[in-house]
């Protein structure tokens, strides 16, 4: 041991592995010779390599031979340790054609080389491999006492092959997540990954893409990166279930949604597309393209693999990105598209929403223009024809009519803003005159109301450019809304100029807005809860109009409010002409000018201005037998009418909201209340409320008028509450009917208890009964509803109300009771038409609930209710017995009167109607678009032998205010068959008609069996 230790020599001591190596090896057969022969300039390298951690080796001598340290059998890879002393040419001879020559520079020239980042295809595993390697040679002087020259080689060595290889494919990943994340289609981004694949050869020999259509069973290629891969290898349209699918495991990787690998290409196909390479691939990776969590593929991305890289973990991972980079992206794709559909649908279904309302403003104005001129030829008379009650009676009618028209001409308004087809025309004017003589309209209302109107408008030195009809209802609609919320102080109107800007502002000591209310002042149908006014009455797009109005003046609006102290609105116009369309500029000369608009703005602030005023036989001395009724109401019209109605039988008293009420009921306990629902400051459900919750009253009966019409509503009011509950328009006869029901129930109440209790038990028996079958729904046009219901419903009656009035004392046949005729007309056609349209907007609810329902019990009842007509008719209405279908019962009812008492209207002669249900059959399902697959269906038919119609209009007559025949002969609004059409759409059924013109016609229905 002692003597082994002594001839170690002393360079070779320590070196790890590669030390105990190069001692153990007998290096005299060598051309080496043995270790104590060595020259001490190899030694020196020795020394130097077997302590660094860097990957080295030595060659030495003429025959280069191989000496290498620990860190440097990892670049030899499998040839360790038989190559260790072997010479360089043959440890390295798979890339000696690029070593050698950078050997031989060494050696024989005495110079170093450098290379960084090479490229060589190492065989170190029994594979060809791509490495890349940054390395230099450092020639290596030999002893002096030798044959002198160069000795060696030293080399130091940088493994660079994961770098490289890691850079190219994140630059891959990084330009698929750049360029395919603004593709608006499947095809752009398949096209766009196919062209990024092209650019890295080294990884993507070949690749493609097929698009499944797995319902088809076709695979179509949407992009290859290598225009020579051949058709027969990979054609462009391929059927899964075929062979050339079948070898390319096609089938196997969409089931499986698991990425396969495909071998033995080279056997099969001969030569490929190579890429970077000089040899084509034999082997291919077939990665479904596929959503996290779907079922099936889009598609199927084919990849030629590298010859030169092994399929480990870490290669298979990269393309797995790839595929996943190119399914998000079909994702977004199709994300982005339902979006755009769902954007589609909401502006499909706000275009729909602007068209009705444009439809009906323009379907209400006929009937208020039949209306009116009436009225102001009545009114226009001076021969006394008129008493002062009936006059009295002809103004309020005329008012409200106004009124009516100025709600529908807002709504006109509106809906041609939102279908851009308001043509504005601006022309120089004098603002600051202009708005001095708009805003003076309005200064004997305000005064009249016991309110101060102050008016500054200074001059503007630069012209200023508006349409002038817009800039009158932007003052008015201002001034309206100050003085509706204003009980008390001032109004205060200014105009000034700053900068290039003419600023308008309206600045109010009224109620003032909630600050959490303000952020939505300007959005359509938007109005304030609970505040108080001077009424409740109104359709909440004033302001909103106004915004959409100064816009179009290029301008901006704003509004500056706080809680009970006030609300300031400023308007923003630009002075001149530059930022307007030239095209929509009037050049003439200035002006004054005030349009007929103001008038009905003015006559309704009038209006709202009147106090309550003291009832004509409010203090009724105590004992007095008369009834004593207190009539709620903001609305002053409908305050003196159903006092002049009721002040015949009863003491009447009156209030304009539920607080004064209930000061008054505090005061003086009636017998009675009747009380509107919508009033500001205490509305009727809170009067109601208070009054059934305070034991000293709850036993005073009170009957709510509601404008809001309809079974559901009438249920709501009884839920809540109400004695009884009345829907507005009504009748005198009616309310004086209810009025003294409800006061004879009062009193025997104070009679006999015991049987007012039973019969308080059987009403609310009755109430939970009806309230358990209510069916609440949500309809998509709910705000116009409300605004037809409350705002357009209130003027009309009071138009019939006291049209009637005045047709009583008049004499028939003459000239003045033909006017009343012509309005009465009118009214009930509207009436008519406000009905129809109310049940058109409700049907768009969904939150209703399908039960089995009996459709020959619906025909019974169907038939009871046209009892009267079919007698008059002589009508003959011929069914079998009808399968039940699963739907909505109320609605149901509805399709039925309405098909059926469409055939009775058009029939001329002895109607003859035959109903026949059936179940659908499989065949004639296609005949019907829209069916669902797994449901069941029942087909419906209704015949009748009326005066038909031409086939041609078959899908026409389902158009809401479509009429195909004259209104003098057949009367009606045009909304029946759209509801028809409607409700079974809601029933996610189908209709259809077929007729021939003077043959009858027949109305198809399919709705879902009851399964």
């Amino acid at each position: 041991m002692e003597l082994t230790k002594t001839v170690i020599p002393e360079f070779l001591t320590g070196g790890g592995e590669m030390g105990e190596l190069i001692r153990s090896r007998d290096w005299s057969e060598t051309p080496l010779g043995s270790v104590e022969m060595w020259p001490q300039s190899l030694k020196t390298c020795i020394r130097i390599i077997l302590t660094s951690r860097q990957p080295m080796f030595v060659w030495w001598g003429p025959d280069l031979i191989n000496l290498y340290n620990d860190a440097y059998r990892s670049i030899l890879g499998g040839k360790h340790p038989e190559v260790l002393g072997m010479p360089a040419s043959e440890v390295w001879k798979e890339i000696w054609d690029q070593v050698g020559p950078r050997a031989a520079t060494a050696m024989q020239e005495n110079e170093g080389t450098y290379d960084e980042s090479l490229l060589l295809i190492m065989e170190r595993n029994g594979y060809p491999e791509e490495t890349y390697y940054t390395f230099s040679y450092s020639p290596v002087p030999g002893d002096a006492g030798g044959t002198g020259g160069i000795g060696g080689i030293i080399c130091a060595n940088t493994d660079d092959t994961q770098r490289i290889v890691g850079e190219r494919q994140l630059m891959t990943l990084k330009d698929l997540g750049k360029h395919l994340l603004d593709s608006e289609s499947d095809t752009a981004v398949y096209n766009r990954a196919i062209t990024i694949l092209k650019e890295n050869p080294a990884d993507f020999p070949f690749a493609c893409i097929y698009q499944a259509d797995l319902k088809a069973g076709i695979l179509e290629m949407v992009g290859k990166t290598d225009a020579s891969l051949a058709d027969t290898v990979l054609p462009p349209s391929l059927e899964i279930e075929s062979t050339l699918a079948a070898d390319w495991k096609f089938k196997h990787a969409i089931h499986t949604n698991k990425s396969l690998v495909v071998t033995g290409l080279k056997d099969k196909y001969g030569k490929l597309p190579s890429g970077k390479w000089t040899i084509s691939p034999d082997q291919a990776l077939v990665i479904p393209i596929i959503q996290s969590g779907q079922a099936c593929p889009f598609a199927l991305l084919i990849v030629g693999l590298s010859p030169y890289r092994q399929l480990d973990d870490k290669y298979r991972s990269f393309f797995q990105l790839v595929a996943d980079q190119v399914a998000s992206s079909i994702v977004n794709v199709h994300a982005m598209e339902e979006a755009r559909k769902k954007a589609e649908a909401l502006m499909e279904i706000d275009r729909a929403k602007t068209a009705f309302f444009s439809n009906i403003s323009h379907e209400f104005r006929t009937p208020l223009t039949l209306m009116l001129g009436p009225l102001e030829e009545l009114l226009a008379q001076k021969e006394g024809t008129l008493n002062p009650d009936q006059e009295a009676h002809v103004m309020a009618t005329h008012r409200n009519a106004l009124r009516l028209l100025r709600l529908v001409n807002t709504l006109l308004d509106f809906s041609r803003i939102q279908a851009d087809r308001v043509q504005a025309h601006y022309s120089p004017v004098n603002l600051s005159s202009l708005t001095e003589d708009i805003a003076s309209t309005f200064r004997a209302a305000i005064e009249h109301a016991g309110l101060q109107f102050h008016v500054n408008c200074d001059p503007l030195t630069t012209d200023a450019y508006v349409d002038r009809d817009m800039w009158e209802k932007i003052i008015l609609n201002l001034l309206s809304n100050a003085f509706k919320y204003t009980l008390g102080g001032s109004i205060t109107l200014s105009l000034e100029q700053d900068g290039d800007n003419a600023i308008l502002r309206v600045q109010d000591t009224g109620v003032g807005i909630p600050a959490e209310e303000i952020p939505h002042m300007f959005e359509r149908f938007h109005r304030v809860k609970f505040t108080r006014g001077r009424t409740f009455e109104g359709t909440g797009i004033g302001l909103s109009l106004v915004k959409e109005l100064v816009l179009l003046h290029g301008g901006d609006i704003n509004v500056k409010s706080e809680d009970g102290k006030g609300t300031t609105f400023t308007v923003r116009i630009p002075l001149g002409c530059a930022h307007l369309p030239a095209d929509h500029i009037v050049k003439n000369d200035y002006e004054l000018y005030i349009s007929g608009l103001s008038e009905a703005y003015i006559k309704e602030a009038f209006h709202l201005g009147r106090g309550n005023g003291t009832s004509m036989n409010g203090n009724v001395p105590a004992g007095e037998e008369k009834p004593r009724v207190l009539v709620v109401d903001d609305n002053a019209d409908m305050r003196e009418y159903l006092q002049r109605l009721l002040e015949k039988h009863y003491w009447v008293d009156t209030a304009a909201n539920g607080k004064e009420a209930l000061e008054k009921i505090t005061a003086q306990l009636p017998e009675l209340v009747v009380s509107d629902i919508m009033m500001p400051e205490m509305d009727g459900i809170e009067l109601l409320n208070h009054i059934k919750h305070d034991s000293a009253i709850s036993s005073l009966p009170v009957i709510l008028l509601s404008a809001r019409a309809g079974e559901e509503a009438k249920i709501e009011g009884y839920d809540i509450g109400a004695d009884d509950y009345l829907i507005k328009p009504f009748s005198a006869k009616e309310l004086l009917a209810r009025v003294r029901a409800q006061i004879r129930i009062s009193r025997l109440h104070q009679q006999a208890i015991d049987i007012l209790q039973h019969s308080a038990e059987e009403l609310e028996k009755k109430v939970e009964e009806r309230t358990a079958e209510l069916l609440r729904k949500n309809s998509e046009l709910e705000q116009f509803a409300y605004i037809a219901s409350h705002d357009l419903q209130e003027p009309l009656r009071k138009i019939r109300t006291f049209s009637e009035l005045l047709q009583m004392g008049l004499q028939k046949g003459t000239p003045v009771n033909n006017y009343f005729d012509k309005i009465q007309s009118s009214a009930a056609r509207m009436t008519q038409l406000i009905n129809d349209v109310l049940n058109y907007s409700r049907l768009s609810g969904r939150d209703v609930q399908f039960v089995s329902t009996d459709l020959n019990a619906i025909l019974q009842q169907v038939k009871t209710d046209f009892d009267l007509l079919i007698e008059q008719k002589q009508a003959i209405i011929k069914s079998n017995e009808l399968p039940p279908v699963k739907g909505i019962p109320l609605q149901l009812v509805q399709l039925f009167t309405n098909l059926i008492g469409n055939s009775l209207k058009f029939s001329e002669k002895q109607p003859v109607i035959t109903i026949t249900g059936t179940p659908l059959q499989a065949s004639e399902r296609a005949s019907y678009s829209g069916l669902q697959d797994d449901i069941d269906y029942v087909k419906l038919e209704f015949k009748d032998n009326g005066i038909g119609f031409e086939q041609k209009f078959a899908e026409k007559i389902f158009t809401i205010f479509q009429r195909l025949n004259e209104g003098r002969q057949y009367a009606g609004t045009g909304i029946g068959l759209a509801l028809c059409k409607k409700i079974v759409e809601n029933h996610r059924g189908a209709i259809k008609a077929e007729g021939s013109l003077n043959e009858g016609a027949t109305f198809i229905v399919i709705l879902p069996a009851d399964q």
